[in-house]
Formats: structure tokens, sequence, C-alpha cells
């Protein structure tokens, strides 16, 4: 039997090759290639048609924060709601976009002191939930509200408690000064701090609350469209048989992203909504834009190292390639398993389309993604 001989050249290629493959070093801050497609889209129900407000017009869902926790949808409304409801209440999951459900409002004081909910954030033994701290009124605390973190327990959601330096605080005011220091850095125009500005994300991890802001700049009318992300230590204080979090004072901002760089998208984007993702080990982030009646939004990932360091996110695409968007005004995001990402939509007051189906002001639309790994 003859035994075939390989050239020399060529074994030195192969192992050449070989030694390239498994030895050349990896980048450390290369997020993973996710893709992804829509799988669904539907309405759901804030409340029952026709519901009203006390000065007679219709209630709005201007749904903006979403929540999957155990089979449960938590959701809050940006609006406030009459008597009876509340901006936070739950949906089974199941039966997301059945309108013959309807949702359980959580009633508790701090639910209904609380004012235009933005993003709920959840690590693996707390849930948290932020409103836009869009607004303040100078020698009045009739605004106070606007500015609140709340915070629960998981499963205690019956009780929760308002993040704030002192005991029985009614809000998080006190923690506005701080952001508004924080993102006047390095901004000769605002040696006082940060007149205005808006949050529209909020993640947790086991250590840190991350706060995502879309809007800064003079006034809630003269502003500036933003990426940014600032974070901040917690920690759990425990006394006797009660507990409560407390936040460390090291705030910095550790993410400044312009989407604009991304030459193949809308402008201008800005966040609208920040999630940790303890299953893949990966942060979310959503933009979106509203510009002369166009709602739009994009899908981004990025890795705990790169978004704490101030290194972009990665543009979410589906199998060919293409950016996954929506035609709407994408709020928040949450993951009701390993496959699926919930996204939900603020249309604000637009009657935008489902389908065939036409947005009524009762109901908020939402999309459910197919992730591929």
């Amino acid at each position: 039997m003859k035994t075939a001989c390989i050239p020399i050249y060529l074994l030195f290629a192969a192992l050449f090759l070989v030694e390239c493959k498994t030895s050349r070093p990896t980048t450390g801050n290369a997020t993973p290639a996710l893709r992804a497609s829509i799988e669904t889209e539907n309405l759901l129900s804030c409340c029952d048609f026709g519901t009203k407000m006390p000065d007679g017009n219709p209630v709005w869902c201007e749904a903006s924060a979403v929540l999957y926790d155990n089979g449960t949808v938590f959701i809050a409304n940006d609006k406030d709601m009459p008597a009876g409801f509340s901006s936070v209440f739950t949906k089974p999951w199941k039966s997301l976009a059945d309108s013959t459900v309807r949702p359980t409002p959580l009633l508790a004081e701090a639910f209904r002191t609380a004012r235009k909910y933005e993003d709920f954030a959840s690590n693996k033994d707390y849930v948290f939930l932020t409103t836009a701290f869009d607004r303040v009124k100078p020698g009045s605390t009739d605004w106070d509200g606007y500015n609140t973190v709340l915070y629960w327990k998981k499963g205690q959601e019956a009780n929760p408690q308002v993040l704030a330096p002192e005991r029985d605080a009614k809000n998080s005011v006190a923690f506005r000064q701080q952001l508004s220091t924080l993102l006047a850095q390095n901004r000769p125009a605002f040696p006082n701090g940060m007149p205005y500005f808006k949050i529209e994300g909020l993640a947790a991890t086991d250590t840190l609350l991350l706060f995502g802001i879309r809007e800064e700049g003079e006034k809630f009318d003269t502003f500036d469209y933003r990426v940014r992300v600032v974070a901040v230590s917690f920690f759990v204080e425990k006394t006797g048989t009660s507990e409560r979090i407390l936040l460390k004072n090291n705030w910095r901002i550790v993410t400044d992203f312009d989407p604009s760089t991304v030459a193949e998208l809308p402008k201008p984007l800005a966040l609208s909504s920040l999630e940790y993702d303890r299953t893949r080990n990966l942060f979310w982030l959503l933009t979106s834009i509203e510009s002369n009646g166009q709602l739009d939004a994009y899908v981004w990932t990025v890795k705990p190292e790169d978004l704490l360091n101030n290194r972009p996110p990665t543009l979410l695409r589906d199998p060919e390639g293409r950016p996954v968007h929506f035609n709407h005004k994408a709020e928040d995001l949450t993951f009701p398993d390993a496959q699926r990402v919930l996204v939900i939509h603020d249309d604000d007051r637009a009657k935008t389309k489902v389908g065939t189906q036409i947005r009524q002001p009762n109901q908020a639309a939402y999309t459910v993604l197919k992730v591929n790994p």
C-alpha cells in the first residue's frame, strides 16, 4: 500500500492556519452578534374602552414601562389615571392582548403619588421603577412626585418603598441635584447644574443602578437628545426584620453615545430604555425618534464592561442583516423567556396601526421579538 506524502510547505501552511485560529487574541469589547426578528405585534388594554378622566376626556394608555416577572407583566402608564385605577398595573403574560382580561391596578399610595413613570428594572431580588425626573417647581413641592424611584422585593409589589437618603420620604427629589451637577460637568453654559433633563432608562445589576438620559438642556422645550448612562452603586441596609436600599455617593457618567455615527439610521435618535439581561449578560438599549409625526425605534446590545467604559453598543439586526426597528416609539423592553424580548410602545396620542387594528385611546401597542443565538 502506498502512503500519501504531504509536501512540507503544505504541512507548514496547515500548522500556521491552526495556530492563527486557536491562539489569535479576541477583542474584549466584541458584543455577541445576536439576530432577532418580529414574532408578534398586538395591542393591550390599560382599561376599558371609553374610560374617562374626571374632566370628561378619555384616558390615554401611553405605556412607558414594562417588566416580566414569573408569568406576570407589570406595566406603567406615564399619564395619570382616574380614581379606582392606577398608572401601574399587571396583566398575565398569557392574556396580554385579551381585552376581556382586565388589568389589576396597583393601588398602594406610593404608586399613586409618583407621576410620569418611565422604566422598570429588576435584578434577582428587587424590582425598581423610575419616573422621568423631568420637572421640578422652585419653591414648591407640587412636582416632587415627578422625581421618584420606587422599589420592592420581588413578589411584594403591594408594599413599594421610596428610594431616598432619609426614611419615610415621599419621593426621591433629594437625588435631583446630584444628577443635575453630574450632567453639567464640562458644560460651561450650566455652572449651577443641568436645569432640565429627562430619565427614560433604568437598569439594575446586583450592585449598580444605571439611569438612561434621553434629554438635557436649558428647559423642557430647549434641549438636546442624548444617549447617556449614569451609574451609581447601591447596597442593602438591614435593621432587625426590615431592610432598605441606599445609594453610595459615586455617581458617574459611564456611557455617552451618539447614534448619528451609524449613517443608515434616522436622526435624531435618543435613548428610551435601558435594561440588563442576566441570561446573556448584556445590556439592551432602545433609541427612538418622534419628529413631525414620524415614530421609529431601534434596538442595541452591549456587554457590561463596554457600557461601563463608554464603548459603543451594537445595533440589533434581523437574520438578513437589516436593523430591527418599529414604526412606534418603543419605550421599554423585558424578557419573558430566554428566546423572547417584549417591547412596549408609547405612541403618545397617535392612532398608530398594528396590522389592521387601529390603536384606541385605552390601548398600547407592543412587539415580541424572537432572538436567534
